[in-house]
């Protein structure tokens, strides 16, 4: 079932908010709102050090008014960048380190209620230090080495006592262990 032709109702450099004409279950015909970036796809990087460690951001979002624990992150915002060097250039940007490997994980929808977003999500192993990070421009971020054995535990505790996690975090960790377990697997022969 296809709906009616996005007309835009607002649109700003980084997004625009379309609305669509649509028939609801009762035959009504109705509008929908959604945001869409220039490019749907996002990279968000679980990196981890040779001795074990996560580069974590503490970032400050402006529309919470907060700081939020989550994974290195960007768009795809330059023409015939891969998704893969998109992650690598971010995690370099965001965190100071670069990637010896980049492994994807899945392609995902964040929020399709909402948005056309998907969200790509990498592991990127053999970090080697390469600068400060804390991001580019507008961005405001805290790096913290949290051991990979302990970071679940770090993110519920923040969560406890008041800090606002990423709920993708926890998903993203899923995957990499997963990852790890199978690559772990096959480098045993199994």
């Amino acid at each position: 079932m296809q709906d009616s032709t996005p007309q835009v109702v607002w649109e700003s450099p980084w997004i625009r908010v379309e609305e669509r004409q649509f028939n609801g279950r009762d035959g009504q015909q109705r509008a929908y709102y959604s945001v869409h970036r220039p490019n749907p796809h996002t990279v968000h990087m679980l990196g981890i050090t040779p001795d074990g460690m996560v580069p974590l951001l503490r970032q400050w979002r402006v529309p919470l008014q907060d700081w939020v624990w989550e994974l290195p992150a960007g768009v795809c915002d330059i023409d015939g960048e891969k998704p893969e060097d998109t992650a690598a250039r971010e995690l370099i940007e965001e965190t100071g380190w670069s990637p010896g490997e980049v492994i994807h994980l899945l392609t995902a929808t964040v929020s399709p209620g909402l948005t056309d977003e998907l969200y790509n999500a990498y592991l990127c192993l053999n970090l080697e230090r390469v600068g400060d990070g804390g991001g580019v421009g507008n961005e405001r971020i805290d790096v913290r080495l949290v051991p990979f054995p302990q970071l679940l535990m770090f993110l519920l505790e923040a969560a406890r006592v008041g800090d606002l996690v990423d709920a993708k975090i926890f998903a993203h960790i899923t995957l990499a262990l997963g990852k790890l377990d199978d690559m772990t697997r096959r480098s045993d022969g199994g």
